[in-house]
């Protein structure tokens, strides 16, 4: 490979470059727009959408910035003008030579604020989502760390970002008005180094926008959870059948899945939002001879919880949240059921999350011939439940009750039916 200097950039080179300073500046613009947006209630939640975002693209410049200066080590740049004086030549390497820093220092910083999941004075649970598509890991185990070992870093580190992403932009600055100089002033060839032939640069154009837009849409379009909770949709915990074996003796009753749900709501960053419970199961014993002798109990698959957002989805597994891994399951077990009119019954009975026993307003039993349904509507506080109270105990970010909607239908099994649980 010729370690001689190029009579321009390669093509590589120039749509890193290019892709690079676009990349920045606009990481830039949004890193100072999330600022000020995170504090007012009216934009909070897309400036938490527009975070992920940040993050993805800063992760994206580390990695284009490091494979820049690896291209940049085997491919000398073009000669600089040999009527340039010594001072400018230098000012020029000094100028590259910081930008390299920059490039790398600045999302490098950033990765390692967030690693330490501290935010002001209180601790966080959000992880980074590349685009979406995958966990970005935590540098360091920095969210093990002690509180106050996680706030100073914290609170160091996104100082050091930001003081240099203004560094950045006063380089930028100063790197444009320099190109321009040689452009219009001396009249040199420094500029058009960087620019690619006439007849490639609608490709390169084209290249770079639609790389940014993949990114962007990438980042931004994501599921209308509101559409998604009001549709229909199955509680069940088996694949191919309407129906599923719900306890009690074998083949009395069954759950008819598309007709039943759990779900919950509540407001993020002053958005709704609205989830259900993909995978759960239920016990009936319903004697309708002797009603208040049965039983309705529930288990409750966690990290079945889903509103659709990759973000939420993933931060509900968190030890903070749900902690599946070691409370892989809520239960709810029926205490009492008392008669409220003609075929309707009050169920009384406490609900467990991560081993905290919750009392709940009475659920509705409703039986007609060979039909049970069971319904219900409640608002649970989130302290009760120890859920999200770490980071978020006065429900700035995410509400501090949501609301829980219970519907369980299930249909009496005639004698001889066949024990696989689907329709005749």
């Amino acid at each position: 490979m010729s370690m001689q200097p190029a009579e321009r950039y390669t093509a590589v080179a120039i749509v890193l470059h290019w892709l690079i300073a676009a990349a920045i500046l606009g990481n830039i613009a949004l890193g100072w727009w999330m600022r000020r947006a995170v504090e007012a209630s009216a934009t909070r939640a897309l400036a938490v959408d527009a975070f992920q975002l940040h993050k993805s693209i800063g992760l994206t410049v580390l990695i284009l910035s490091l494979l820049r200066l690896a291209w940049r080590l085997g491919h000398p740049p073009p000669a600089l003008p040999a009527a340039m004086p010594l001072w400018e030549r230098a000012a020029a390497r000094a100028t590259h030579a910081l930008f390299y820093v920059l490039m790398i220092a600045l999302p490098l910083t950033g990765w390692l604020y967030v690693s330490a999941q501290w935010r002001g004075d209180t601790p966080l649970q959000v992880p980074t989502l590349w685009f979406g598509l995958f966990e970005v890991p935590h540098l360091f185990g920095l969210d093990e760390q002690t509180r106050a070992f996680r706030e100073t870093w914290a609170a160091t580190t996104v100082d050091l970002h930001t003081w240099l992403a203004w560094s950045t932009a006063a380089l930028a600055a100063l790197h444009v008005g320099a190109a321009l100089k040689h452009q219009w002033i001396d009249r040199d060839a420094v500029l058009t180094h960087m620019l690619p032939r006439p007849g490639r640069r609608v490709a390169l154009a084209s290249g770079i926008g639609l790389i940014l837009v993949v990114g962007v849409g990438a980042a931004l379009l994501r599921p209308d959870t509101t559409r998604q909770a009001d549709a229909p949709h199955g509680s069940d915990t088996s694949e191919g059948s309407d129906t599923v074996d719900s306890g009690g003796a074998p083949g009395e009753w069954r759950l008819l899945r598309s007709a039943s749900a759990i779900r919950f709501a509540g407001e993020q960053g002053g958005s709704a939002f609205n989830g259900r419970f993909e995978r759960w199961r239920v016990d009936v014993r319903i004697d309708n001879d002797a009603v208040s002798e049965s039983s309705i109990n529930a288990t409750i698959e966690t990290a079945s919880a889903t509103d659709g957002v990759a973000m939420h989805d993933r931060t509900l597994h968190e030890k903070e949240w749900f902690d599946v891994a070691n409370h892989p399951a809520a239960t709810f077990e029926s205490r009492a059921i008392r008669p409220i009119e003609a075929d309707r019954y009050a169920v009384d009975g406490v609900l467990t999350i991560k081993g905290n026993a919750i009392d709940i307003p009475p659920l509705t039993l409703s039986l007609d011939d060979n039909t049970a349904t069971v319904t219900g509507r409640l608002a649970l506080d989130r302290a009760e439940a120890d859920l999200g109270m770490a980071s978020d105990p006065e429900g700035e970010w995410v509400s501090r009750e949501i609301e829980i909607r219970v519907r369980a239908v299930l249909s009496r099994r005639a004698a001889g039916d066949a024990a696989s649980g689907t329709d005749d």
